[in-house]
């Protein structure tokens, strides 16, 4: 951008590196880069390339208080689980499950990743740990029927499997191609 050309919505560079004008009808104040955006930046930039080590080492350089920013826990848990180092990826993932805004996706990939540990019990008490409303959703479902599958539990499995089909159609077609759902379906279980 060039300098005092507007930029997206309203942005345009300003006087001083590494920091953005606001231009409003009425006023204009300065919005200093933070230090998390940065390195949260430059960490996205190294694992587009590929330098997964390098968006670490990013994220690491972050103080204490940062590290369990939502941002920095979800790109530690993309990165990890990229790298297969399932524990810590895990672990960004129970992190993020514990915060009050925590995601669906949070949920259902802390299960991904204790299913990869083969702790499949741990991964169906994740998923179970997830609020109500999440249970309504057809994915969580398919995953934990998975689970419970894996656990011995083919009762539940099934029942699962059948909420989740029930919920989200499109499932019935990765429930078939599942070595441990499919014989649910078909009743060969």
């Amino acid at each position: 951008m060039a300098e005092g050309y507007p930029g997206p919505a309203g942005w345009e560079t300003a006087r001083r590196p590494g920091q953005l004008r606001f231009v409003a009808s009425v006023a204009c104040w300065w919005v200093p880069f933070s230090r998390l955006s940065r390195s949260t930046e430059a960490a996205v930039g190294y694992f587009e390339l590929g330098m997964m080590e390098a968006a670490l080492g990013e994220l690491d350089q972050l103080p204490p208080a940062d590290q369990q920013e939502t941002e920095v826990l979800e790109l530690r848990s993309v990165i990890h689980q990229q790298t297969g180092r399932w524990v810590e990826a895990a672990r960004a993932f129970q992190a993020l499950c514990n915060r009050r805004d925590a995601d669906l996706e949070h949920f259902i990939g802390w299960g991904c990743c204790l299913y990869e540990l083969g702790a499949h019990d741990e991964a169906r008490k994740a998923l179970l740990s997830a609020p109500a409303p999440f249970r309504s959703n057809g994915l969580w479902n398919y995953h934990l029927a998975c689970y419970e599958a894996l656990c011995g539990h083919f009762d539940d499995a099934r029942s699962r499997v059948e909420q989740a089909i029930r919920l989200d159609p499109c499932l019935r077609r990765m429930a078939l191609q599942n070595t441990h759902l499919a014989p649910l379906l078909t009743g060969a279980a």
